[in-house]
């Protein structure tokens, strides 16, 4: 197969605002533009393309700031007709990667990547597993009662929690 996956570029934006406005990911037109423009102009997009189709998109951000070392993955969508093909767990394993090097570039180690998705999802469920992330907490009916989303949690780097990299020092915090 020709696949690729790399980071989305501004010719992708329409396409993934069509996306993102369909009826069964609930956004209208006006979210969908904002949702992805957004991330274009502050955070990171991923997408999957398939003989130059785009089939998947992942997009993620770090949180609060890099020495943190946190990366949230906002979305994960691949198309229905290519799910269960492997595609979202290339994709995912592939931005766990780059977020790694987009850390590191600053001389800062990722120590964990979070995500969310409804309790009821049970194939997100299973690939998150299957990569290594753990169920860490249950949001409550956060988007509607009796819509339960599960925050899951893949942990890198455990102990560290503060680190610098550069030329002439190295500052390493652990916990204890």
């Amino acid at each position: 197969m020709d696949t690729e996956i790399v980071d989305a570029t501004k010719r992708d934006v329409e396409t993934l605002v069509d996306i993102y406005s369909s009826p069964h990911l609930y956004h209208t037109k006006d979210e969908a533009s904002w949702f992805v423009r957004s991330f274009f102009d502050y955070h990171h997009v991923k997408v999957v393309k398939l003989h130059d189709v785009l089939i998947g998109a992942l997009f993620w951000r770090v949180e609060e700031e890099k020495h943190h070392g946190i990366a949230v993955i906002e979305d994960l969508w691949i198309d229905e007709k290519f799910r269960r093909r492997g595609f979202g767990e290339k994709l995912l394993r592939t931005t766990v990667e780059d977020a790694k090097t987009f850390f590191g570039k600053d001389g800062y180690i990722l120590r964990k990547v979070v995500v969310t998705t409804a309790q009821d999802n049970k194939p997100a469920r299973r690939l998150y597993e299957k990569i290594g992330f753990q169920k860490s907490a249950v949001l409550k009916d956060l988007y509607a009662e009796g819509e339960n989303e599960l925050v899951y949690v893949l942990t890198l780097n455990p102990k560290l929690t503060t680190v610098k990299l550069d030329k002439k020092h190295t500052t390493i915090s652990l916990k204890d």
